[in-house]
C-alpha cells in the first residue's frame, strides 16, 4: 500500500475511535448519591465532667445570625422582657478608665483588655425586687459578648425568672430557632436551665458550666456558681 494513502486512513480511524469514546462517556450518568438539602443531624449527648457539661449543635449554619448592637439589642430585650413582666432599666454606658472598675468580667487578661465599651442594665421581678443585670461588652462599634447575671437564693425560688430572661436573650440576640434546632437534643431553653441546675446540684465543684456552640454562629455558655447567698447564674452569648 502507498504510504501517502496509509497515513490518512489510520488518522481517520483514530479520530472515529476518539469521537465514539467521547459520545459514550457523555451519555453515561455518574454514579453519585443524591444531594440532601437537609443535613443529617445525630443527637449529641450531654458530656459530663467534674465541673462542666458540654452541649454541641451542628445544624446552626442554616440560621442567619442576629447582628449585635448596643442600642438596638438593649431596646429589643427591654421590650420583650416588659411583656413578660420583668422591667429592665435603661443602659448605663461605660468606657475609658471606668471599664476596669465596673466592667471586669473576664479572668483572662487578654479578653478583659479587649473591652473598650460596656453597657449595663438592671433587671427586676414583677414585685420590683432586684434580679440581676445584663451587660454588653466589646469594641466601641459593637458588642462581642452579652452577659446575663442573676443571683438566686439557696432554693432557687426565682428559677422561672431565670428561664424567662435567658429565653428572651436567646430569641432577641441569637435566633428564634431553638424549637427547630433543639441543640443538645434539648426541647427548650427551660429544659437547658433545668439540666444545668440538676448537674450543678450533683457536681462536687463550686462552679459548673454548660456550653452550646454554633447556634446561629453564636457561642452560648451557661454557668452556675455556689456562693454564700445561694447560686450565681451567668449566661454568656458571644460571637
Amino acid at each position: 500500500m502507498n504510504k501517502k494513502i496509509l497515513i490518512p486512513v489510520i488518522s481517520g480511524v483514530v479520530i472515529v475511535i476518539i469521537l465514539m469514546t467521547v459520545l459514550v462517556s457523555t451519555n453515561q450518568k455518574p454514579n453519585e448519591k443524591p444531594i440532601n438539602d437537609k443535613p443529617i443531624t445525630e443527637p449529641i449527648p450531654i458530656r459530663t465532667t467534674t465541673n462542666e457539661t458540654a452541649i454541641a449543635n451542628n445544624t446552626a449554619a442554616l440560621i442567619t445570625p442576629i447582628n449585635l448592637s448596643y442600642a438596638d439589642s438593649n431596646s429589643v430585650m427591654k421590650s420583650s422582657l416588659a411583656v413578660k413582666g420583668i422591667p429592665m432599666s435603661s443602659a448605663l454606658k461605660i468606657s475609658g478608665g471606668s471599664i476596669a472598675k465596673y466592667c471586669t468580667f473576664y479572668g483572662d487578661t487578654e479578653k478583659q483588655n479587649s473591652i473598650e465599651y460596656c453597657t449595663s442594665t438592671e433587671l427586676k421581678d414583677s414585685d420590683g425586687k432586684f434580679l440581676g443585670n445584663i451587660h454588653m461588652v466589646g469594641s466601641l462599634a459593637y458588642p462581642n459578648a452579652v452577659l446575663g447575671v442573676i443571683q438566686t437564693d439557696p432554693y432557687m425560688s426565682n428559677l422561672d425568672d431565670i428561664k424567662t430572661i435567658y429565653q428572651v436573650m436567646v430569641e432577641s440576640l441569637v435566633c428564634d430557632c431553638w424549637q427547630d434546632q433543639k441543640p443538645g437534643n434539648l426541647e427548650s431553653i427551660s429544659a437547658w436551665v433545668d439540666t444545668a441546675r440538676s448537674h450543678h446540684l450533683e457536681a462536687t465543684g463550686t462552679t459548673s458550666s454548660s456550653k452550646i456552640t454554633g447556634l446561629a454562629q453564636k457561642q452560648l455558655l451557661l454557668e452556675v456558681t455556689t456562693n454564700t447567698e445561694g447560686y450565681l447564674w451567668k449566661f454568656i452569648i458571644s460571637n
